[in-house]
């Protein structure tokens, strides 16, 4: 399982912070790591702030995060 990682910079006036990229309040997964590399880098390229890093990162399901 592939998540996307969303790193808010210090830059930000809510400060930094992480938290897996969401759509409709759900996290979004992939199945493959290429995929979620993709997504990650088109949001990277459209997304028009430098102050947010989108990564994509392997997730284990029995780890932390939101469920």
């Amino acid at each position: 399982m592939y998540r996307i990682l969303c790193d808010r910079l210090s830059s930000r006036e809510l400060g930094a912070g992480l938290t897996w990229l969401k759509k409709d309040g759900q996290v979004v997964e992939f199945a493959k790591m290429e995929d979620a590399e993709a997504e990650a880098r088109q949001l990277n390229e459209t997304i028009r702030t430098t102050k947010i890093k989108y990564t994509a990162k392997r997730y284990n399901q029995g780890g932390d995060g939101d469920e």
